[in-house]
């Protein structure tokens, strides 16, 4: 049997339109869902946010986006993703685009706007930013088979939506200013250095990246990750390890017939369970604990003992951490990651370090698994990256009253993971300060002093 992508996803529309269109662009806009601020409030109340993750400044408007983005060969294919736009800013916002972690069903993915990605998309627009989101090639509405951690593919279809998105904000009474931020968790920790890496190698002339934050990625596939796929030891997560598989198919036709690969009966049924309409749950019930009990012996044993298996070269193709940053980049990763080893942001930092990177930072957020790191780092990487971003103050209030009052006050002090830290005066990490007029401080109080002694 050989793999069909044709019947995953139609791409019919694509076909007619490439007659028309040449370059990446938007095709359609839709606004989905609006929030004021008593609807962000209760998002902050609903899922537990501490207020130190953002002054709630904006109401803010949820759109769907459709645009086109090029496809692994170059050609133009369709692709869904979200906006989120603060309403009523008088100043040029900066912009965050969020890299999603793995999805196999399109209901889960940001063009959605009612799935948990929007939590992303309402705090940090609320706050004054421009939320790009991109669902990445063959998720959500998009066409074709999910290039899942395909490197070159998540890095072109996050930045052509950072730079449509910048148009489309314009467009609608947001002008953008020069910042701009990635973050991202997961599989969007990889998208996230993957995009960083693009941009500054070739589309440093259009946009600049002023700091990111990869998360818990798989920055080492050949690696980290092959050396975790090797052990045969149990994995939370077993649908994984045949996504990457079928992506990497698609991408660069690794095998003639899938019963080379797979045991049956795995051979027969697996690959459809990725047309975007099962979740990872349901794929992950199908399968053995340890995912390489799917693989024919010889398929599997060619793949170990040869380093030039198609398999292999396709990992390698998709190591993200070959390049020095020019921009301020923190790794968030927790040491008990159980599914994505923190030994991907070790090889990294390092690999950054050693080729002259001189703003890397490596934040270990502790013995947490995959799932509890979470929100820890995301709400981590937001207070991190607030404190370099500058925000529009709500047209609703007066500047200069804001100028002429009373002394700002403290209301925390938070680690660069978002906890709250009560005696920090001899904190030997980087803290962020929260005032109360919404403003950040980057402080390191054992330095300081130091300095008063």
């Amino acid at each position: 049997m050989v793999l069909n992508n044709a019947n995953m996803k139609s791409s019919f529309f694509v076909f007619l339109l490439t007659f028309s269109f040449s370059f990446s662009q938007i095709i359609s806009y839709e606004l989905v869902k609006s929030w004021t601020i008593s609807d962000v409030e209760s998002l902050y109340n609903s899922n537990a946010l501490p207020s130190s993750v953002g002054q709630i400044n904006f109401e803010v408007d949820g759109y769907k986006i459709l645009y086109f983005t090029p496809n692994h060969n170059g050609d133009l294919v369709l692709c869904s993703g979200a906006m989120y736009l603060p309403k009523g800013t008088i100043c040029p916002a900066p912009v965050l685009s969020w890299q999603h972690g793995t999805s196999a069903n399109d209901s889960w993915a940001p063009s959605n706007i009612y799935s948990d990605n929007n939590v992303i998309g309402v705090v940090a627009a609320s706050h004054g930013y421009i939320v790009t989101m991109s669902d990445f090639i063959g998720l959500g509405e998009g066409v074709g088979f999910h290039n899942y951690v395909h490197a070159d593919t998540e890095a072109t279809s996050t930045i052509d939506l950072i730079l449509l998105g910048k148009e489309f904000a314009y467009d609608k009474g947001v002008m953008p200013s020069n910042q701009l931020f990635l973050i991202g968790y997961s599989q969007g920790g990889h998208a996230t250095m993957a995009a960083v890496r693009e941009i500054e190698e070739n589309y440093s002339s259009q946009i600049q990246v002023t700091a990111s934050v990869p998360m818990a990625g798989p920055y080492s596939m050949s690696g980290a990750m092959r050396d975790l796929m090797e052990s045969g030891a149990s994995y939370p997560n077993p649908g994984y390890l045949p996504y990457v598989l079928f992506s990497y198919q698609n991408i660069y036709n690794l095998f003639d017939d899938i019963t080379e690969v797979l045991l049956p009966p795995y051979s027969e049924y697996l690959f459809g369970m990725y047309s975007g309409s099962f979740s990872m749950y349901s794929i992950n019930q199908t399968l053995p604990d340890n995912p390489v009990e799917i693989f024919q012996d010889d398929y599997y044993e060619d793949f170990l003992t040869d380093p030039n298996h198609p398999f292999n070269l396709a990992l390698i193709d998709n190591d993200v951490y070959d390049f020095t940053p020019q921009s301020p980049m923190k790794l968030l990763h927790c040491n008990g990651d159980d599914n994505i080893p923190y030994e991907n942001s070790v090889i990294a930092y390092n690999a950054f370090v050693e080729s002259g990177a001189t703003e890397v930072y490596l934040e270990d957020g502790g013995n947490y698994d995959h799932v509890a790191c979470a929100q820890l780092a995301i709400i981590g990487s937001k207070l991190w990256i607030d404190s370099m971003s500058e925000i529009c103050v709500p047209e609703s209030v007066d500047v200069l009253e804001i100028n002429n009052s009373k002394p700002k006050t403290l209301k925390g002090v938070f680690d660069l993971l978002g906890r709250e830290i009560k005696n920090n005066h001899n904190s030997k990490q980087v803290l962020i300060y929260c005032y109360d007029d919404g403003s950040y401080e980057k402080r390191y109080p054992l330095f300081e002093n130091q300095i008063q002694k």
